[in-house]
């Protein structure tokens, strides 16, 4: 799969779909062939190489996330042995294919306010280079769901968690929130941490069992916004 090849799959997947610019969509390969569709198209588990709003595809992407898509593809290609036809062989069709990881899972919700959150940054803040791209790079890859339908065990803005070393007792409380709402004072408990910190970015759509930095693991989720039926917040 040569890069040209993978570029002219991805413009065609774009074009033959029906883009709304209020909904959600992945870039994903389902049924031998690349798709741009509804984050929703299958409840099965597959490879999702980019999801955006709806308004990303219609106004075309940028120089940066065309990179991305086709590296994806390719490494994509090159490990699945898909042909330049875009076609897996014959022995595999059928075959459901499962991420070798667990992407991120974020509400649309908190998606829009993130990305929002980006574009009033820009670039001026040194301090927060580092993390303004790792958040990116999380918005670019997670898979995005409506609001309604995020699982109860996944951390999302303004949630609360425990945290927990391994094998250890020591435990910590912490709610996730944006850098407006982050905490000074280290006695507050919860700690407010900021989404543009290590921990607040470790912590962003992960769910409860995964580890974050080292051996700190998501113990329990004390708060959910949308499982409390807060889907405002």
């Amino acid at each position: 799969m040569t890069e040209k090849r993978a570029q002219q799959l991805i413009a065609k997947a774009i074009a033959s779909t029906p883009i709304d610019r209020t909904r959600y969509y992945h870039m994903c390969w389902w049924e031998g062939r690349l798709r741009c569709l509804h984050v929703h198209h299958t409840k099965d588990v597959h490879p999702v190489f980019f999801a955006a709003p709806g308004e990303t595809f219609a106004e075309a992407l940028n120089e940066r996330q065309w990179q991305l898509l086709t590296e994806r593809i390719a490494a994509y290609c090159r490990t699945h042995n898909v042909t330049a036809s875009g076609r897996p062989p014959r022995s595999n069709r059928g075959t459901r294919v499962e991420s070798s990881w667990q992407r991120p899972t974020l509400t649309g919700f908190d998606s829009i306010r993130l990305r929002r959150l980006l574009a009033s940054l820009g670039t001026s803040q040194i301090s927060t280079k580092a993390s303004v791209e790792r958040l990116r790079c999380l918005l670019e890859t997670a898979d995005t769901v409506p609001s309604e339908e995020v699982p109860r065990d996944v951390v999302t803005m303004n949630s609360r968690v425990r945290l927990k070393k391994d094998r250890g007792r020591h435990e910590m409380r912490v709610s996730l929130v944006f850098p407006a709402d982050a905490s000074g004072n280290g006695d507050c408990e919860p700690a407010r941490v900021s989404v543009l910190t290590p921990t607040g970015l470790a912590l962003l759509g992960r769910r409860v069992g995964d580890n974050v930095e080292g051996r700190v693991k998501i113990h329990d989720l004390l708060y959910q916004p949308e499982a409390a039926g807060h889907f405002d917040r």
